[in-house]
C-alpha cells in the first residue's frame, strides 16, 4: 500500500480542515469587528458543518491559487450575510426617568466599516491565501518525495520477511520395518488343501 495522495483519506481531511478553519476564523472575526453578532452555538455549528463539506468536496482535488481566493473572499462575503441572517434581534434596555423599555433592534452594521478596516480584512485575506497555498504545496511536494521512498521501505520490508520465514519442518518416514510389521495381507484367507480319500 502506497501513501495515501493529498485527495483522499486523513490528508484530504487535514487540508479541508485548514481551509475551513481560515474561512470561518477571519469571517467570524471580520464580522464582530465590523459590529456585528455572531450567531448562537447551534446555528455557529450548523454553518461550520456546511463550511467544511463544501471544503471537502473542493479538497478533492489540489487547491489552486485561484481556488483558494474564491473560498476565502467569497466565503467572507457569505458568511458576513447569513452571520447577519441568523443572528436575530439585538434586545436593548431604554432608561428614560424611572421607566425602562426592551427595544428590539436589528442586527445590521451600525455603520459601514471603515476604509482602513475593509484593507485590513483584505490583506489578512490575501495573507490567509499566500500561507494555504504554501501548505498545499507542500503537502504535494512532501508526498511526491514520499512514494519512492515508500516503494523502497515496502520492498525492504517484503524481502526481510521472505528472509526471516522459518524453513518448514521436515517429515520424517517412519522406519520400513515397523510400517511392514503393521499392514496386513488383504485377500481371501488361506484354505488348507483336504485330504480325499477314494
Amino acid at each position: 500500500m502506497l501513501t495515501p495522495a493529498p485527495t483522499t483519506g486523513v490528508l484530504r481531511r487535514w487540508r479541508a480542515g485548514a481551509v475551513s478553519a481560515t474561512v470561518l476564523g477571519l469571517a467570524a472575526g471580520a464580522h464582530v469587528a465590523a459590529g456585528g453578532r455572531l450567531p448562537g452555538p447551534f446555528l455557529f455549528t450548523a454553518v461550520a458543518v456546511v463550511v467544511s463539506a463544501v471544503c471537502l468536496l473542493l479538497a478533492g482535488r489540489r487547491l489552486s491559487w485561484p481556488v483558494l481566493s474564491a473560498v476565502l473572499g467569497g466565503g467572507q462575503l457569505a458568511l458576513h450575510e447569513v452571520f447577519d441572517a441568523c443572528s436575530g434581534p439585538m434586545a436593548t434596555v431604554v432608561t428614560s426617568g424611572h421607566h425602562q423599555t426592551l427595544v428590539l433592534s436589528g442586527t445590521a452594521d451600525p455603520m459601514t466599516p471603515s476604509p482602513v478596516m475593509t484593507g485590513a480584512h483584505l490583506l489578512a485575506t490575501v495573507l490567509a491565501v499566500v500561507a494555504l497555498q504554501h501548505g498545499e504545496s507542500l503537502v504535494w511536494s512532501l508526498w511526491a518525495w514520499l512514494r519512492p521512498v515508500v516503494r523502497v521501505l515496502l520492498a525492504l520490508v517484503r524481502f526481510v520477511r521472505a528472509r526471516v520465514v522459518p524453513a518448514p519442518v521436515p517429515v520424517v518416514p517412519r522406519p520400513r520395518a515397523v510400517v511392514a510389521r503393521r499392514v496386513r495381507r488383504r485377500g481371501p484367507p488361506r484354505v488348507p488343501a483336504l485330504a480325499t480319500t477314494f
